[in-house]
């Protein structure tokens, strides 16, 4: 710049243009995938400026690290913030969509945001939610979310997160199914509760009602929830049966027409 000011008395100097950081989250470790390498055709337009490469590779995972849909990282990576675990959103929409709870909205006088503190667990940050005004609808919630922890928010299994041994303990309460309610170590030893639980299958099929007849259910369609969910047990769990049975009901058939 110097060299170009004596060169150019009196001018003012071109505007230089800020030089970028490379964007790399120094956070991240590198997970060291297993499996066979298999390659993909692909165009050239797929894969921009040579970003990335025409290549795929399956990865295992060692046994007992992933148990059904609630591991799949699609599923954890949806229910998490862009950079950390999301407990309470998790914890959610198990209630929701496995127990069969509702949880209310968060009130407008509330400032829902944990603490800013970096470094530290999100159970730790979390503490916030168990004052008394709060808890009341968290103890629904934290419990059945905190255990996912065994995973980050792109969905990868760990053991230790800072340091530290990650605590995934936690709890069901309030199922309506004795058999269900009590301490977890984990997600994985509270997905294997809820799979063995009849409970559980019934909420499956009523929401699965919902999403196929677009509409809720009323008293009068207790006979093809009852059909749905026989199919679906003596099915052993298929999906196809499950919604065989519902799109061949009269309630998805059939609409009563209205009365001039």
């Amino acid at each position: 710049m110097e060299a170009w000011k004596a060169e150019n008395p009196g001018k003012k100097p071109p505007k230089q243009k800020p030089v970028r950081k490379p964007n790399i989250n120094h956070k991240v470790e590198e997970v060291k995938l297993g499996g066979e390498r298999i390659y993909a055709r692909v165009s050239h337009r797929s894969f921009g400026n040579g970003s990335m490469k025409p290549e795929r590779q399956l990865s295992t995972v060692p046994e007992g690290q992933r148990l059904g849909l609630l591991t799949h990282p699609t599923w954890l990576v949806s229910h998490s913030d862009a950079m950390d675990n999301h407990a309470i959103r998790r914890g959610r929409w198990v209630r929701e969509r496995l127990l069969g709870g509702g949880i209310p909205d968060v009130p407008i006088t509330v400032d829902a945001m944990l603490p800013d503190e970096p470094g530290t667990s999100l159970r730790h940050r979390m503490r916030v939610t168990r004052e008394e005004y709060c808890w009341t609808c968290h103890k629904k919630m934290d419990p059945l979310g905190l255990p996912f922890e065994i995973y980050n928010h792109a969905g990868l299994y760990r053991t230790t997160e800072g340091g530290e041994s990650v605590d995934a303990t936690g709890e069901i309460i309030e199922s309506g199914d004795s058999s269900l309610d009590g301490e977890v170590k984990d997600a994985i030893e509270m997905i294997q509760r809820l799979s063995d639980s009849e409970r559980v299958e019934q909420v499956f099929v009523r929401h699965a009602f919902r999403f196929w007849m677009g509409r809720n259910e009323t008293v009068h369609d207790r006979d093809v929830l009852q059909d749905a969910h026989r199919a679906y047990r003596e099915s052993g769990g298929s999906m196809k049966a499950l919604l065989t049975s519902l799109l061949t009901s009269d309630a998805f058939l059939y609409r009563i027409k209205e009365s001039d």
